[in-house]
């Protein structure tokens, strides 16, 4: 299945951009979760009014070798009333994601790639597409962020790593499994919107940059990855959030606002009467803007797990 214009050659990667566009992990500790002899996790514990309110860090896209995780990150789920992710995947389908993202990925009838980029960029597409048994005819139709995205999955999905592997859907799928309740921070609509107030100037500077990255995208990956298994805050912030002051109108789209967004829906978590455990990407997470530093900033005791 493909969406709009696009080809089924790249369906695989398209079905994958959500579990992408949110970024990947979490911050600080607290001894009821964890035990003696484990190194920290991505995990938090937020000491709620009556309650706790566990944040993961999640990457969204992992090969086989990340598994088994942690036992503390199961330990939050056994402990957690709820799970709450970027978005209730209880709501997505292919149906959604085509209705959302078909009036921001995809160009009009009448408007393309061809028109919007300059003579430089289509003519490194043209090199670079063949590499992924596409041409430009084929995604001429896709915006450009839409398009880095899609190649940026691709590009992981070649490399060993998968969303179906990721801990969002690991998680999703114990939930579903035991009857715990699924909740979301933000809809599908939200997501598809992120990228929507790009101009045609910053819809192709973010194409060049992705396109920039993909040589060593899979091994910047690999490293997140192993920041993320280690507990390792500094790294994760360093890698998450380098291109904050290189890219800020990027940065604000995928982090800063999002996170201001949600804070008064974890503040009200906080003051309920069951655990939750809260998913989301890590980059929603460390630094000085992430979901941990505001809620502390907030007056709320949070420690890494």
């Amino acid at each position: 299945m493909y969406l709009g214009g696009g080809q089924p050659a790249i369906g695989s990667a398209i079905r994958r951009l959500l579990f992408l566009l949110c970024a990947l992990l979490l911050l600080e500790s607290c001894a009821s979760t964890r035990r003696i002899g484990e190194s920290k996790a991505t995990l938090w514990e937020v000491q709620g009014e009556h309650n706790r309110v566990y944040l993961l860090g999640s990457i969204h896209v992992l090969s086989k070798q990340a598994y088994p995780l942690k036992p503390a990150l199961d330990r939050a789920f056994d402990d957690a009333k709820k799970v709450v992710f970027e978005i209730n995947l209880n709501r997505f389908t292919q149906q959604t994601f085509k209705k959302e993202f078909s009036r921001t990925a995809f160009y009009p009838p009448g408007e393309s790639l061809f028109k919007k980029l300059s003579p430089q960029t289509i003519e490194l597409l043209n090199s670079l597409l063949p590499l992924y048994g596409l041409s430009l005819k084929k995604v001429a139709r896709l915006r450009p962020w839409f398009l880095a995205e899609a190649l940026g999955s691709r590009t992981l999905e070649m490399a060993g790593f998968s969303d179906q592997l990721g801990i969002d859907l690991y998680f999703y799928r114990k939930a579903k499994a035991v009857g715990k309740p699924v909740l979301g921070l933000e809809s599908l609509r939200d997501q598809a919107e992120i990228f929507d107030r790009f101009d045609d100037k910053q819809n192709e500077e973010y194409l060049l940059s992705t396109l920039s990255g993909l040589p060593s995208y899979a091994e910047t990956i690999q490293q997140l990855v192993n920041a993320w298994r280690d507990g390792d805050v500094r790294s994760l912030d360093r890698l998450l959030n380098q291109d904050k002051q290189a890219d800020p109108a990027t940065h604000d789209a995928l982090f800063s606002k999002r996170n201001t967004k949600w804070i008064p829906e974890i503040e009200r978590f906080a003051h309920g009467d069951g655990n939750y455990l809260i998913i989301v990407g890590a980059g929603h997470l460390v630094g000085d803007d992430g979901v941990v530093a505001q809620l502390r900033r907030n007056g709320y005791s949070v420690q890494q797990l």
